[in-house]
């Protein structure tokens, strides 16, 4: 048995005596101490240094240890030249937060009390080159999250573009009121037909049958849309909530101006239904939306999700005005989760998605305009394909992202997108399934995200860039349509 030597401070508390004490007597002027002593046996071993903090450390480095190794110093290098292709963005995102650029920015932009102010907009898109803009934000008008915004946009898929949003907030509780209206010119729109055939690398020299034909070559047209929308959101719970949507859509089409791939040398557009005589028509519709998506801890980012869920289904109907014979309706949903792997810092995130419209017999029975048809492509779905590269009477995808975090500030992303264009779903098992896949780095600090740089490639060749100052799967409403 071991014994152990403990020294025991007790404090002594006397009292107070009923008799006067002496000036003589010496008085105490700290409580004395008593001394708990305990034998130790003269031939007992003292303790280890390694175990004064109760963990014992080996002395020799175990077997796991040694073959840690070889991978380490093979990973050096490629860990080396990580770290140093990082510090211009960690010398950047110090900046920024050392001189506090955000709210100097903001500042010199927005009023005193950050109700109203302008801030400029940027990206980049393979396929279309730079876009600039500027937003005009009028927010908390009286103090409930209301807003008016105008924006406007130059370059990359812009003539030029202007808009206008209107909010209600939680001015009504719950029910929120929406209206957005817009004038885009669109004059490099891309078109490949319509299905999911394979791409041809030069003209046929005849004019391609859009409608009867899955023949597949690039091409680009110009389009000038007038889009106005009322929304009514109607929140049940903070995660629950439906959108009821009404959009009047007016939309004339034109040969790409001044390029070699116009559609009219190329595609039958007489065949394409909406071409020659425009698009006129009202679409409405509702959707269902649950959402739980957010950071998976208080210590990472709070702009990039990490846990819970995203479940959302739409249904609509369109109908043409004056000449417009568009008659058809419309459905679809998505499904995202996000799986916390490791406190906030590994992410894996899976997402399905379908989008289609029925009540058509055909390509030729005329009451779909094409611009309408659902498409893949572009920097979010279907990544790695031009934009508008598959369009067909659905489409479906799915995609797995997974996600780490590489520095305080920082994070990269991997991702594999699979997705199909199909004209009826028995065609499923017969079409061809399209692969995209890359990766991407993000830029952020905890509260606010700066940019996102990815790179994504096609199973059939195709590379795409992309540089956008909002995440890959972020808060945007439904793509499509609006």
């Amino acid at each position: 048995m071991r014994y152990l030597l403990t020294l025991t401070p007790v404090l002594l508390v006397s009292a107070a005596r009923a008799e006067p004490v002496s000036l003589g007597e010496p008085q105490a002027s700290e409580p004395a101490t008593a001394t708990q002593v305990v034998a130790v046996p003269p031939d007992a071993p003292a303790p280890r240094p390694d175990e004064a903090s109760g963990v014992v450390v080996e002395d020799e480095p175990t077997t796991s240890e040694r073959a840690r190794v070889l991978p380490r110093a093979l990973l050096f290098f490629p860990r080396l030249a990580v770290t140093l292709a990082m510090q211009p963005i960690r010398g950047s995102i110090y900046v920024y937060e050392r001189y506090d650029l955000l709210a100097r920015f903001t500042d010199a932009t927005f009023t005193d009390d950050r109700r109203f102010g302008i801030y400029p907009t940027a990206g980049y898109e393979s396929g279309f080159g730079f876009k600039v803009g500027a937003r005009l934000l009028y927010k908390d008008i009286f103090g409930n999250g209301e807003r008016i915004k105008l924006r406007a946009d130059y370059g990359g898929e812009f003539r030029y573009a202007v808009g206008a949003h209107l909010g209600t907030g939680h001015l009504f509780g719950p029910v929120r009121f929406e209206a957005d209206s817009s004038i885009e010119r669109r004059p490099h729109e891309h078109f490949y037909g319509i299905g999911n055939g394979m791409e041809l690398e030069a003209p046929t020299g005849s004019l391609i049958d859009p409608a009867a034909d899955d023949v597949v070559i690039e091409s680009r047209f110009q389009e000038d849309a007038v889009r106005n929308v009322a929304t009514i959101d109607i929140a049940f719970t903070n995660e629950l909530h439906t959108r009821l949507s009404g959009a009047l859509m007016l939309r004339t089409f034109d040969g790409a101006p001044d390029e070699m791939k116009n559609i009219e040398d190329r595609y039958d557009t007489s065949r394409l239904v909406g071409f020659d005589d425009g698009v006129k028509n009202l679409y409405v519709e509702n959707e269902v939306v649950y959402d739980s998506r957010r950071p998976a801890s208080r210590y990472a980012t709070q702009t990039l999700d990490g846990a819970g869920w995203l479940i959302r289904g739409h249904g609509g109907i369109t109908r043409g005005i004056d000449k417009d014979p568009s008659r058809y309706y419309s459905y679809g949903g998505e499904i995202q989760h996000y799986f916390d792997l490791y406190e906030g810092t590994r992410t894996l995130t899976l997402r399905a998605m379908l989008d289609a419209v029925g009540g058509t017999d055909g390509r030729t029975d005329g009451r779909i305009s094409f611009i309408d048809l659902p498409r893949l492509g572009g920097s979010e779905y279907l990544r790695g394909y031009p934009t508008g590269r598959f369009r067909d009477k659905a489409v479906a995808l799915a995609t797995a992202e997974y996600q780490w975090a590489i520095m305080n500030n920082a994070s990269a992303y991997t991702f594999v997108d699979v997705g199909q264009a199909l004209a009826q779903y028995a065609d499923a098992a017969n079409e061809p399934v399209r692969v995209g896949f890359g990766a991407g780095l993000q830029v952020h600090t905890m509260r606010t995200f700066l940019a996102r740089a990815q790179l994504a490639f096609s199973r059939e060749g195709d590379v795409a860039f992309n540089l956008v100052f909002s995440p890959a799967f972020g808060r945007r409403e439904r793509a499509g349509r609006f």
